[in-house]
């Protein structure tokens, strides 16, 4: 008989899929990133497993409610020593799935810790489905959680390419119903656009938006691939049309990318006028330049630039009227099925296991990110406010916090006598919630302004309208900008460009050799022309790497051999 050999250590091959799960839900506790991007983008999830990972999270977060209580009350997590968040991910498998608990790649021994106690837990759910009166598993999902989104389908029409009447003739022959608006009130909505319905009708508040049923996938429609119709969500139509700007006028578009708002103003000018459009990161700009160009807009100059580094006093926006805003905000009205999730999971975390300490957001650094977003948020309209043929502007986010919206115009009434908020039958008057009479405005004030919350049936937002009721002072413009900028104004981010087909793209102009690398101050952080650093919404700067663009090249280029003079470049949408 040979000798006998000693059997080697078992090789460590890393979190198995449960405990890799439950990793992934404290992540998610902790606020550390999305599911997403905690399980399809994250590299420690074999790539076969991905697709099964992120499912089991989703669906355990929605069961949440009725897993975290009863797995409370079996007290498997103390007689057993499981983790309670793997724990709780077994527990779905094994009570809600057919296939019951994942074997492949699982820890066998933790699967044997669960199934001991799988008939008490399967009699512990049959009760809690009595109790509630209901006969299937699908029906303990609380309704807010369930698959259908309550935000209706919106569908502007492009004005450039189409009419409101021949789209509506178009999606009547393909099958679907048009309901008389008139007949229909606010509050009725849901029960006539049924999820899964084919009905729609014209938005009651903007003459070039049709409203479908919440889920209705049009993006294979042939008007939607021809370009005749843009899925766009009716708050992000709200600002255009609150800004009011007449074809042929002049506009600026202060933080412009992705790029709807500024295919909707050219829709609504007939591409008649002129756009400048400012974008400081890259890749954005890229994503402006495809979207407004299928859009067939004509009229936009789209420029890699910060626009804080902008001066008013150019000659190039001496005629600028209308002025955009819609600048970087928390997205705290965006709605999100996935964030829903994750929030209502927390919330029943902290209920039954009083973690709420170890788990939820910072306070402080909550409130500290919305102050310096409200700060950066009322720069951008103080500076706008400088172009002195300026005239009104258009201010909005897809924020529910007062401390981005209504605090923020108070602190702009009160810094500046030259603009007022347009009266509220200019600020579409059909809209029912108005401002909050709060942060120091008036009444009068507070209805000027447009609110809307995931339950009217769209996003939430906020848009201000500021009209001019003095005309600029040029030397207080002047004392402001050297104040902020120093003596140079016109500084590094002064762009050119040449006209191609009355659409353009400006590249900042390159620095002096001996000025490469030095920035005026302007008080908040700008990414470098020469670079793709940008800045998150938290302030915190991240490395970009945008894809390769062979419609347009944003960057500065350096010329080889003797100098020549600066060519301008320009592309067009």
């Amino acid at each position: 008989m040979g000798e006998k050999r000693e059997r080697a250590a078992p090789r460590n091959r890393g979190p198995q899929f449960y405990e890799l799960a439950g990793g992934i839900l404290q992540c998610l506790e902790q606020r550390q990133g999305s599911i997403k991007s905690l399980t399809i983008g994250n590299d420690n999830v074999k790539p076969e497993n991905k697709r099964k990972v992120y499912a089991l999270i989703c669906q355990t977060l929605k069961y949440a409610s009725i897993l975290v209580p009863l797995l409370k009350r079996s007290r498997i997590i103390e007689t057993e020593g499981i983790d309670r968040r793997v724990a709780l991910l077994q527990l779905h498998d094994l009570l809600l799935t057919k296939a019951g608990l994942q074997r492949n790649g699982a820890n066998t021994q933790l699967n044997k810790k669960i199934s001991r106690h799988a008939e008490n837990l399967q009699m512990e759910l049959d009760t809690i489905r009595q109790e509630l009166g209901v006969e299937r598993n699908e029906d303990l999902v609380p309704d807010h959680l369930q698959d259908d989104v309550s935000t209706f389908r919106y569908v502007r029409v492009n004005l450039l390419t189409s009419t409101v009447d021949r789209v509506v003739e178009q999606f009547i022959k393909d099958g679907y119903k048009l309901v008389d608006s008139s007949t229909v009130e606010r509050n009725q909505l849901h029960n006539v656009l049924r999820v899964k319905s084919r009905s729609f009708i014209r938005d009651l508040d903007l003459h070039d938006l049709l409203v479908f049923p919440p889920g209705t996938d049009l993006h294979a429609h042939k008007l939607y691939v021809n370009g005749s119709v843009v899925l766009q969500d009716k708050a992000s139509c709200i600002p255009a049309h609150v800004l009011q700007a007449k074809p042929g006028s002049t506009v600026l578009d202060a933080c412009a990318a992705p790029g709807n708002k500024t295919s909707h103003m050219t829709s609504l000018m007939g591409n008649q006028g002129k756009i400048f459009a400012f974008e400081r990161n890259r890749a954005r700009l890229s994503t402006l330049i495809k979207l407004t160009g299928q859009a067939k807009c004509k009229i936009i100059t789209a420029q890699c630039a910060d626009f804080l580094s902008i001066d008013p006093l150019d000659p190039e926006y001496a005629d600028v009227e209308y002025a955009l805003l819609d600048p970087s905000c928390s997205g705290s009205g965006i709605v999100n099925r996935m964030d829903t999730l994750v929030d209502s999971y927390i919330a029943t975390i902290d209920k039954e296991f009083n973690d709420g300490g170890n788990i939820t957001l910072n306070d402080e650094t909550d409130k500290a990110r919305l102050h310096n977003l409200a700060k950066f948020q009322t720069l951008i309209i103080l500076h706008a406010m400088r172009f002195p043929a300026i005239k009104r502007i258009s201010y909005s986010t897809c924020s529910v916090h007062e401390e981005e919206n209504e605090a923020v115009v108070s602190n702009v009434l009160d810094s500046q006598s030259e603009f007022a908020l347009a009266p509220a039958d200019q600020v579409i008057p059909t809209w029912p919630r108005r401002g909050l009479q709060t942060s120091g405005l008036s009444k009068e004030q507070a209805d000027s302004l447009v609110r809307s919350l995931p339950e009217d049936g769209t996003n939430g937002f906020f848009v201000a309208a500021f009209v001019r009721i003095a005309p600029a002072d040029l030397n207080q413009i002047r004392m402001q900008l050297e104040a902020y900028h120093g003596s140079n104004v016109k500084g590094n981010q002064k762009a050119a460009a040449i006209s191609t087909n009355d659409s353009t793209v400006q590249q900042p102009q390159r620095q002096k050799r001996g000025n490469r690398g030095k920035r005026k101050d302007s008080g908040i952080p700008t990414p470098d022309p020469d670079n793709e650093t940008t800045l998150d919404t938290s302030g915190r700067s991240k490395r970009i790497r945008p894809p390769p663009l062979p419609v347009v090249a944003t960057g500065t280029t350096r010329s080889r051999g003797k100098k020549r003079p600066r060519r301008k470049t320009s592309v067009a949408v």
